[in-house]
């Protein structure tokens, strides 16, 4: 198996260590040459994660774009710059990993998608939930059938963060709709398509003096259903209450919570709990189950490799990225 040789660019994103630590603990995989700390990569936040990044070569970009033999780029700057590095590395040929979701403009987005096509090198954005096992297997039931006609989803992603990471939402359009909603319009727009009309309800909490939409609302209306996403970074224990509900004629499938740790350190193995409910007896729990442990990460940066080798297609097109893109915006309360 031929190792891909990648660099990393950006170490701001929240992802970005935890992209570095899959990409080196793969060592069948990846050849990682070297990371770049762009324009607004912040000392601070590459301290809090530095020894992720040891051993690893630190280059300029002009560095890295010239290194002989380079095949890929994961990109992992500050969301506002995701689209613009992605970019410079399309354009030098690579196949490109970028972190989700991009930099608020849905025209400059289209162009990105447009020239990765062009290129045929490969393209894939960081939707890690697109690789939870648990989500998989909902896809897979809806595909067969299982849940009858979809009537509506409740998707709720919520944390707490402190009041200076909350202010840092005000960078982007609808705050943390932006930041993690996207997760959960994702899996909406795979279940139910196009809705026919958003309606977004952002606002700030209101608490430590944060003037930026921390906590997010959206609703998708459809021809059988109301969907919600719902996304805070002001409740406690959210991170444990995250959870994806699908209701459907037949059945209906609780994920929840979306995801949970197994052990500390370096790397943390995951667990999901899900259970389905098909009777029409009200007391009836239905069957519940849980996953085996996986890492959030590594089984995307696997599917980044086969990709970028050509031994399988991105199932998520250009076209469904675009669509998509322009859904979360919507979400966010940005025309577009």
């Amino acid at each position: 198996m031929k190792k891909l040789k990648v660099v990393q660019i950006g170490t701001e994103h929240d992802h970005a260590s935890s992209a570095m630590g899959s990409l080196l603990r793969q060592t069948d995989l990846f050849e990682v040459a070297g990371f770049v700390m762009p324009e607004d990569d912040t000392t601070s936040v590459y301290e809090g994660t530095k020894r992720v990044y040891e051993g690893v070569p630190r280059l300029t970009l002009e560095e890295a774009f010239a290194l002989e033999g380079l095949e890929g780029a994961v990109i992992e700057t500050s969301d506002k710059l995701l689209v613009k590095y992605a970019r410079m590395a399309v354009a030098k040929g690579l196949a490109v990993q970028m972190d989700k979701p991009g930099s608020g403009d849905a025209g400059e987005f289209d162009l990105l998608m447009d020239e990765a096509e062009k290129g045929g090198k490969g393209f894939q954005l960081g939707y890690m939930y697109r690789f939870n096992p648990a989500i998989l297997a909902l896809y897979d039931a809806v595909k067969r059938g299982e849940l009858g006609d979809i009537l509506y989803i409740n998707a709720e992603m919520n944390c707490i963060h402190v009041p200076e990471k909350r202010r840092w939402l005000g960078d982007y359009p609808g705050g943390m709709m932006h930041f993690l909603g996207c997760h959960l319009v994702d899996i909406i727009y795979r279940l139910q398509g196009e809705p026919l009309e958003v309606i977004a309800l952002n606002q700030p909490a209101g608490l430590d003096g944060v003037e930026a939409d921390d906590e997010g609302f959206a609703v998708f209306r459809y021809p059988r259903g109301v969907s919600f996403a719902r996304t805070t970074a002001v409740e406690r224990g959210g991170f444990m209450r995250r959870q994806i509900v699908a209701v459907g004629t037949k059945a209906t499938w609780e994920i929840n919570p979306t995801e949970y740790y197994r052990g500390s350190g370096e790397v943390k193995d995951m667990l999901t709990d899900f259970a389905v409910r098909d009777s029409m007896n009200w007391n009836d729990a239905g069957m519940k189950s849980t996953t085996g442990t996986y890492n959030r990460y590594d089984d995307m940066f696997r599917s980044y490799y086969e990709i970028a080798r050509g031994e399988k297609e991105n199932e998520y097109g250009f076209s469904y990225e675009k669509k998509l893109y322009r859904l979360i915006l919507a979400a966010c309360g940005k025309k577009n």
